[in-house]
């Protein structure tokens, strides 16, 4: 009998204990939490040019001892720049086809996947594939490098295998910390063949261009980037024609737009635009990133820059959000080619980082007065203030197998 009393003492106690624990007022604050306030969200973007692949750098990728292709050592020089960005966008200026009789360098491009695992390697986050080369190699060539870029992990945009990845993918969507990018991209053509039968290509063309800015809004995103394969080849400055597109672009609310295709550096502005809906912000614009990586060896050719900025975003309590854009730096970088007696490497350098020739890959004096004059060139072409200096740095030196 003490027993039945004893458990029903107990019972009544844990009763009693949870009405009175539940009488007890929960504090405010620990039924709504409140969120982490950030004055100011930044993105640092990094973007390079013309990733090509001409014949020479197929030889040259060969390896002979595994026999594979290894296109490592070409970014190992500035994959730590490439890498540091939150974000880092590339031209690929070839298709990845997937069949050796179908690699090849100009005037069709087609190169083995083994440079979509590099590229990513590298750092690089996002690819225009939208070019004149983009389709060099037919539907399949089209279609593949989508699915190889996608296996790799590497996003992308402008081409697309079928109507509903264009309906719903030529928008692409990027956030980074906290920070939210719509990136598009157009091309002025595919040199006189005709887009396959069921894919589709971003075409520049201004009606599609503001539909697709409309769309692009809609998502609410704090940024808009245009990727734009355009302009004349070997051209040092933009024509009218495409000053007045980038007047359109930016009133259309476009913030960023990177240019590629001429394969030589064209200058950047950072200005100041309001656009058709009221919104007076920065806006910045480089008409061609020249060539990141090609076997182009004439003056002006056989370089380009790493173009480095940063998005911010101020978050004000009582006055809602600004946008800005800070930090336009470049690095410049040149392609060095290392001869020998049964095969060639080819080396993306930064030239900040090579300019006292004291890395553990030296130049000969021929190459290091070649680069130098790019060096120069570059510094006069664009904004010598915007140059980022390079900090003392030794870069290991990646050989080819």
């Amino acid at each position: 009998m003490l027993k039945k009393i004893g458990i029903l003492f107990i019972v009544i106690s844990i009763l009693l204990g949870c009405s009175l624990h539940a009488e007890i007022p929960v504090p405010e604050r620990a039924q709504r939490p409140v969120e982490e306030s950030r004055p100011v969200d930044c993105v640092t973007i990094a973007a390079i040019g013309d990733i090509m692949v001409h014949g020479a750098q197929l030889k040259a990728a060969w390896d002979d001892g595994n026999q594979s292709y290894d296109f490592e050592p070409v970014f190992s020089q500035v994959k730590d720049l490439l890498a540091a960005a939150d974000l880092t966008i590339g031209n690929l200026e070839t298709t990845l086809p997937g069949r050796e009789e179908l690699y090849s360098g100009y005037p069709q491009f087609g190169a083995p996947d083994a440079l979509a695992a590099a590229i990513k390697g590298a750092g690089v986050d996002i690819l225009n594939t939208a070019n004149n080369h983009a389709c060099d190699k037919g539907e399949r060539g089209l279609v593949r490098t989508i699915k190889v870029l996608d296996g790799y992990g590497l996003l992308h945009v402008g081409t697309y295998r079928d109507k509903a990845a264009y309906e719903t993918q030529r928008i692409l969507l990027v956030e980074r910390k906290h920070i939210k990018i719509a990136v598009l991209s157009y091309t002025y053509g595919l040199n006189d063949i005709a887009i396959p039968e069921g894919t589709y290509i971003g075409i520049i063309d201004q009606q599609q261009m503001a539909e697709d800015i409309r769309l692009a809004r809609a998502q609410n995103p704090d940024f808009i980037i245009c990727l734009l394969h355009w302009g004349t080849e070997y051209e040092r400055y933009p024509s009218e024609s495409q000053k007045a597109m980038i007047a359109f672009l930016f009133s259309e609310g476009v913030d960023v737009v990177l240019g590629s295709h001429p394969h030589i550096l064209q200058p950047f502005e950072l200005l100041s635009v309001t656009d058709k809906y009221g919104a007076t912000r920065q806006r910045l614009v480089i008409y061609s990133l020249g060539n990141f990586v090609s076997n182009q060896r004439d003056r002006y050719r056989d370089g380009g820059i790493i173009f480095n900025f940063t998005l911010q975003r101020h978050n004000f309590p009582d006055k809602g959000k600004t946008m800005d854009i800070t930090d336009v730096r470049y690095t410049p970088t040149w392609v060095y080619v290392q001869h020998a007696t049964f095969k060639n490497q080819f080396y993306v350098l930064p030239i900040p980082r090579y300019l006292k020739n004291d890395q553990q890959l030296q130049l000969p004096d021929a190459a290091y007065q070649k680069m130098l004059t790019f060096y120069r060139d570059t510094q006069t072409h664009l904004q010598p203030g915007a140059v980022l200096e390079e900090q003392e740095t030794k870069t290991p030196m990646i050989k080819g197998k």
